[in-house]
């Protein structure tokens, strides 16, 4: 039987045995409410070398009356994915999507006394269900139970899926927390006791417990209003999304996990759509309570269910939610990106810097195929390495980065100092990974390897993709390596010396092996 798990110990993705690495898209969505629809995209993904699509399964359309469940669309995804060879993340859009809850079937939208939304400090009602009503939890606990028990029965043998989300980007807005009757009572009950020792521990870099308070009250807690109000939205998010991943996961066992909107720093000056976008600073300007690492303490420990917390990045400085999540997570999945160039553009350093198991860029469905430019030559270059990258990875082999132009990057790896530099363009970015022989290959686009000036370059080849295997082309020596000074990795012919025309290399990908000058003549002097 097919089989995905995360590994306890490396957190890596593990599919039919072996580890498996997300070459992922998702969909807008819409698009998974349409079986014609979908009917053209499964080719476009196959094209681009995408081996994993992500697709929404909505509370609405599976459970249109209560009790009542069509799963028509879900097996229409499964077979168009099965028929392209692709595997498939599903999103559960259940209480929760982008913070709101408009994914919500219409007999819960039309019964807000059985299920209450959320109010805000005027005691207005908030687009969002309320974690701290049973009703609420239990309807989505048992749709998601269904779906879950109908993947069993449709997939259980072909595992085409191979992880399922549960809700999208939790949190509330327009408030740092609820103020209904049902949180007040919440908010003046003990913290629960696991939480007040990890508090105590450490466990929050901005809300911390009392000492001489031996059950505190959330309003005990140690920390800013804001901060306490988001860890308590957390906790309680994090134990009504573990009981619908726990119904789930009786009938299948997939590995779940869940997605966040992030916060970000934003200048006073930016435009107030783009801060809303961006995310903000402040809980409730983001989804408060949404799985952030700085409320990781929270759903560690309510929602044992959960694999790992994953980031959805859309702006601001890609390489600190990448890093944060890294640190508080034993998996790093990106499961939304921007999609274009400059989304793509930090694939490798997901990947080959903090160890993604893979990232899917957002809405491919609606690019023009020029637009996929990007995409199709990164995703092509995964495809072939995928065997090298899985080896190197835990082995602490790879280095994935992104440079700037006039910026640079340094690396270093298997006992020699890269200097990375943008070589054409705006922007360099790839992975350098470190063969088990001690050479090297450098994938990507726009770059450039430098080494110290007793360092040379001893042999280098372009490596061209054929049917997702890399055969060896062209011998690089000369012009193309700078007379062994460089390698460089770049689509186009560029010049060297402002005149003379130097070849690119068009699959981005050159294996090559370093020596060190002065050992050379070292070892010709003793011969001597």
């Amino acid at each position: 039987m097919k089989h995905s798990r995360v590994d306890a110990t490396t957190g890596r993705l593990i599919v039919d045995g072996e580890p498996y690495l997300i070459r992922g898209v998702e969909l807008h969505n819409s698009t998974s409410s349409s079986a014609d629809y979908l009917a053209p995209v499964w080719p476009r993904c196959t094209a681009a070398s995408v081996n994993t699509v992500l697709a929404a399964v909505s509370w609405e359309l599976v459970e249109p009356e209560e009790g009542t469940f069509d799963f028509g669309l879900v097996d229409a995804m499964l077979a168009g994915a099965r028929e392209h060879g692709l595997r498939l993340v599903l999103l559960w859009f259940g209480s929760w999507k982008n913070g709101s809850s408009s994914y919500t079937p219409s007999w819960v939208k039309l019964d807000p006394d059985r299920f209450p939304l959320q109010l805000d400090a005027a005691g207005e009602p908030l687009d969002n269900l309320s974690p701290f009503n049973d009703d609420n939890r239990d309807a989505d606990a048992a749709a998601f139970a269904a779906f879950m028990a109908h993947l069993a029965a449709v997939d259980g043998a072909e595992r085409t899926v191979v992880m399922v989300q549960v809700e999208n980007e939790v949190g509330l807005l327009g408030a740092a927390r609820s103020h209904g009757g049902d949180a007040w009572a919440a908010w003046d009950a003990p913290v629960p006791s696991a939480l007040v020792a990890a508090l105590r521990d450490g466990g929050s870099p901005h809300v911390g417990a009392p000492a001489d308070v031996a059950d505190p009250s959330w309003g005990d807690l140690v920390g800013d209003d804001d901060r306490k109000a988001e860890l308590f939205m957390a906790w309680h998010y994090a134990a009504y999304v573990e009981h619908v991943a726990a119904a789930g996961s009786v009938h299948h066992d997939v590995p779940l996990f869940v997605n966040a909107w992030l916060d970000a720093i934003v200048p006073e000056e930016a435009d107030p759509a783009g801060i809303a976008l961006a995310g903000g600073s402040a809980p409730g300007v983001f989804p408060s309570g949404g799985p952030l690492p700085h409320v990781a303490v929270a759903w560690r420990l309510a929602a044992p269910s959960i694999a790992f917390l994953a980031p959805d990045v859309y702006f601001g400085d890609f390489e600190v939610p990448f890093k944060a999540y890294a640190e508080t997570n034993p998996t790093l999945f990106v499961p939304e990106m921007r999609a274009d160039a400059h989304g793509v553009s930090h694939t490798f350093l997901a990947i080959g810097g903090y160890g993604a198991i893979g990232v899917s860029p957002f809405g491919f469905d609606s690019l023009r195929e020029e637009d996929t430019l990007d995409l199709r030559r990164t995703y092509t270059q995964l495809a072939a390495l995928e065997a090298e990258i899985l080896a190197a990875q835990p082995a602490g082999r790879v280095r994935g980065f992104r440079v700037a132009e006039d910026d640079e990057v340094t690396l270093s790896l298997g006992g020699h100092d890269f200097s990375v530099q943008v070589d054409t363009g705006s922007v360099g970015y790839g992975l350098l990974l470190q063969l088990d022989d001690g050479a090297f290959i450098a994938a990507g686009t726009g770059f450039s390897l430098r080494f110290p000036q007793s360092v040379a370059v001893l042999s280098a080849e372009e490596l061209v993709i054929d049917d997702a295997r890399l055969v060896p082309q062209r011998r690089l020596n000369g012009d193309e390596t700078m007379a062994g000074t460089r390698i460089r990795v770049v689509g186009t012919p560029s010049l060297m010396h402002g005149f003379m025309l130097t070849t690119g290399t068009l699959s981005g990908v050159v294996r090559f092996s370093l020596y060190r000058r002065e050992v050379e003549r070292a070892r010709r002097r003793g011969a001597a």
